[in-house]
């Protein structure tokens, strides 16, 4: 991470908590105390009113920056439930990504709330039964968006192990796993592929063959499927 991109993100970080320990910045950042210090001092430098209080850590003046959304106390709780969820079953880009986003939201809180969705954070969890089979979620995200052709070595139920080239056209969670709906070169049809049975995945420049139908489609024809 570039300094300018780390100054940014430091001042989000601490618009975002009530306070900051030096410990979470070198955490966060993966950087020493002293590299700490100079950012500190650079934000300093730059106008942005900084206090430190012994053992509770960094903070931003009250009332210093205008909160660029208003949001109530339950509204900003709601988001500790998610973000529980997306810790546990996102992937790691993802996740990092969503924290970020986390942050820009608390900017908008009072101290007061703050106190309160802290506190919260502490009470709420999720539980996931599978290790950690969501490695591949942002990749194939990616390349959902760009419409961008994936190969991926793939393990099914049986144990079978086959190479793929798929058109994914959406993502869909069920079972407490990650599965994407893709048009399956090999098949030449629709497959569902848990993110659980990837051994491997690599994205190519390779653009759809054709124009797809949607996932709500997909789902409502395998509901219809079932139905008859």
């Amino acid at each position: 991470m570039k300094r300018l991109e780390r100054l940014t993100a430091l001042l989000s970080l601490l618009q975002s908590r009530r306070y900051t320990l030096i410990s979470d910045i070198e955490a966060k950042f993966e950087v020493s105390e002293r590299t700490v210090f100079r950012d500190i001092r650079a934000l300093e430098e730059s106008g942005v009113p900084i206090g430190h209080e012994k053992n509770k850590g960094y903070y931003i003046l009250q009332g210093h920056f205008i909160p660029p959304l208003a949001f109530t106390l339950d509204e900003a709780k709601s988001f500790i439930f998610v973000e529980q969820l997306a810790r546990k079953y996102t992937d790691k880009e993802t996740y990092t990504r969503f924290s970020s986003a986390l942050e820009k939201i608390r900017n908008a809180l009072k101290n007061s709330q703050l106190e309160e969705i802290e506190g919260l954070g502490e009470k709420v969890d999720a539980y996931i039964g599978r290790g950690e089979p969501h490695k591949y979620l942002s990749m194939v995200e990616q390349a959902c968006s760009k419409k961008q052709v994936l190969h991926i070595d793939y393990q099914d139920v049986k144990g079978l192990k086959t190479s793929r080239t798929i058109e994914p056209i959406g993502i869909t969670f069920y079972n407490q796993s990650w599965h994407v709906i893709a048009y399956c070169r090999l098949r030449s049809d629709y497959r569902d592929f848990s993110l659980v049975r990837m051994l491997d995945i690599r994205t190519t420049n390779d653009s759809f063959s054709k124009e797809h139908i949607s996932l709500a489609q997909y789902i409502t024809n395998l509901q219809t499927a079932h139905l008859t």
